[in-house]
């Protein structure tokens, strides 16, 4: 009965310091996820966009083990020229299908160095810290309101 009782009493002990630090942790990440989100937002508006097609998907053996597919990408540039580059990232299953369409966005003068540009890939930091952000709010309001009930 003792050893049921100690994780019981260790959680109530520490409940009143999470329920005061949680909120304020999940604020500061809320905030981060805001400098993320325009730290991000004014990176990609200085690239020059465009819409690409996925022609493959190539494979090649990732560091840990295993299979990495990194989609190969054909675009054209506003002055007419078509670019074929294969994106940064490559996963371990296939994310684009051949033929799909994607955006690309890339730095001015430099179309070798385009990378797949959807919301997901630019603003991933962002949406990561604000989930947690939130959640950890949520859990720091709930458990205040655990401690103060009689």
């Amino acid at each position: 009965m003792e050893t049921s009782r100690n994780p019981l009493q260790a959680v109530q002990r520490l409940s009143a310091p999470a329920a005061a630090w949680l909120p304020r942790l999940g604020v500061l990440l809320l905030t981060l996820a805001g400098v993320a989100a325009g730290h991000s937002w004014w990176w990609d508006r200085a690239q020059l966009h465009a819409a690409a097609t996925v022609t493959e998907n190539v494979a090649t053996f990732a560091p840990g083990g295993g299979v990495s597919y990194t989609p190969r990408l054909r675009f054209l540039t506003p002055s007419g020229e078509i670019v074929q580059v294969l994106a940064a990232q490559g996963r371990s299953d296939v994310e684009f299908t051949p033929g799909a369409s994607v955006p690309v966005a890339w730095p001015a003068g430099e179309p070798q160095r385009a990378g797949i540009a959807t919301v997901w890939c630019v603003y991933r930091t962002a949406i990561w810290l604000g989930i947690l952000g939130t959640v950890l709010f949520d859990l720091g309001w709930l458990l205040r309101l655990r401690t103060q009930r009689p």
